[in-house]
């Protein structure tokens, strides 16, 4: 089986996020390169530790993606979990706001 990490998007914030699990203790972080990727039995402990996290409502709707380990972390292996763990593709209008204040 391919390497994986689960994601999810915050409750609160709507934020995609990635799930860490050190010691058996489940964190979420926006930095992909930051997630516990498993392969097989690790799995188990992820998948289980991303429920646990929606069912006390940190989390909606996690599910596990494949990943690569490249020299600068890890990265997803779809275009659409790229984009994900990116952002938006084009510039949002309260980027084009901060800019042109910085020019200023």
């Amino acid at each position: 089986m391919a390497l994986q990490v689960y994601t999810a998007s915050l409750l609160k914030e709507g934020l995609v996020a990635y799930l860490c699990l050190e010691n058996g203790r489940p964190s979420w972080t926006f930095d992909i390169s930051q997630a516990t990727a498993g392969h097989d039995e690790e799995l188990d402990a992820l998948k289980l530790a991303a429920e646990r996290s929606e069912q006390d409502n940190i989390v909606v709707a996690p599910y596990a993606i494949e990943v690569l380990e490249t020299d600068s972390g890890i990265m997803a292996t779809t275009k659409r979990e790229q984009i994900r763990a990116s952002g938006p593709t084009i510039t949002l209008p309260q980027d084009k706001i901060r800019e042109s204040r910085r020019a200023a």
